[in-house]
């Protein structure tokens, strides 16, 4: 009987230890993927703000 639940306490603190681990991969990830984001976002602003100054730059010149 004891060392049955010393089993189950022992599964028990492996399964913690999993989620908690399954946890900060999850905070990683999501982090690793919002920089992604922002980059892509950063980099699509950029190219429609070069596009305006373009568009703007050849109706000057007509």
């Amino acid at each position: 009987m004891e060392t049955t639940l010393k089993l189950i306490l022992e599964v028990l603190y492996c399964l913690v230890a999993l989620c908690a681990s399954g946890f900060f991969v999850a905070l990683i990830y999501t982090d690793f993927k919002k920089e992604q984001r922002d980059e892509e976002i950063a980099r699509h602003r950029e190219e429609r703000e070069e596009a305006y100054h373009r568009r703007q730059m050849e109706s000057f010149r007509k």
